[in-house]
């Protein structure tokens, strides 16, 4: 009886000194959804444990690890992802799998990019201009329809010639505030001017997520928030959102939030698109997906 009784002691000890030799290893879930432009992947780890991150077969990277815990964010692309932690300490490596589930699109680059552009060119015109291309347009569809005479066609070509050079002035003055019309796949800034920040992720020419910054403090300058309302409007526009209801509620949802201390907003959804809104000490953040 005392042999079994030591015996089962000793295995008893054994599992302890294996556990003690293990490197700690925890993931808050096993399944990830994308939050604003990308998954965040979290847990504990041991202090002491070199912790690398591999998403598929992409080249591992490695992570710090404090106090004890450990975030990774993997951006959102059309795939669902596998990510495989590793924690390695001198006795033992202990491996997690967590899957980043595949994100929704919110247009192609271009589109999308392009439809923000023209939109802010177009509101740098004069009035005289914006009329000319009202007018070269319904020009345009009358010799698409076979209607235009000969007279209508010179002045066509008079109105055409009119507004592309507004359009040119146009694109020159407000060249620090367009978006680029090409960009490599990742995480990145696409804009930033003293008032307003313009972030995305791209992937294979498909936007996953839009994030547009501003600090608090410049919202109070009305220069600074009319800047920050037309790129909101626009972003919305683009992604087709109705900017109109967007920003009417973001402005009721403002106002609710100033007035009761809140840190977070109710999401605003619109033709499929989601605005979600943050605050940081010192930012405000408006996060777009689908």
């Amino acid at each position: 009886m005392k042999k079994t009784m030591l015996a089962i002691a000793s295995l008893g000890l054994l599992g302890v000194l294996a556990g003690c030799g293990q490197a700690q290893l925890t993931t808050s879930k096993t399944n990830y959804q994308q939050n604003g432009m990308v998954a965040v992947v979290k847990g504990t780890a041991a202090k002491k444990a070199t912790l690398t991150y591999q998403i598929d077969q992409a080249k591992a990277k490695k992570v710090t690890v404090k106090s004890g815990t450990y975030v990774i964010q993997v951006p959102a692309t059309t795939q669902k992802q596998t990510v495989t932690i590793k924690a390695k300490t001198a006795q033992k490596t202990t491996t997690k799998k967590v899957t980043v589930a595949a994100g929704k699109t919110l247009g192609d680059y271009r589109t999308v990019v392009g439809t923000y552009n023209q939109a802010l060119v177009g509101m740098a015109l004069s009035k005289d201009d914006q009329a000319k291309a009202q007018s070269l347009q319904k020009q345009t569809q009358a010799l698409k329809d076979g209607q235009a005479t000969a007279d209508q066609l010179t002045e066509l070509q008079t109105t055409q010639q009119a507004v592309q050079a507004a359009m040119i002035k146009a694109q020159q003055t407000q060249a620090k505030q367009l978006l680029p019309t090409k960009v490599d796949d990742g995480v990145q800034q696409l804009l930033k001017t003293k008032n307003t920040t313009i972030r995305a992720n791209v992937q294979d020419d498909q936007i996953l997520g839009l994030t547009l910054i501003a600090p608090v403090k410049a919202l109070k300058n009305k220069a600074a928030l009319k800047e920050f309302g037309i790129s909101f409007t626009l972003l919305a526009k683009a992604t087709g959102a109705d900017a109109t209801k967007v920003m009417h509620e973001f402005e009721q949802f403002t106002k609710k939030s100033q007035k009761d201390n809140q840190t977070t907003m109710k999401t605003i959804h619109s033709n499929g698109v989601n605005f979600n809104t943050g605050f940081s000490a010192s930012d405000l953040y408006i996060y777009i997906t689908k």
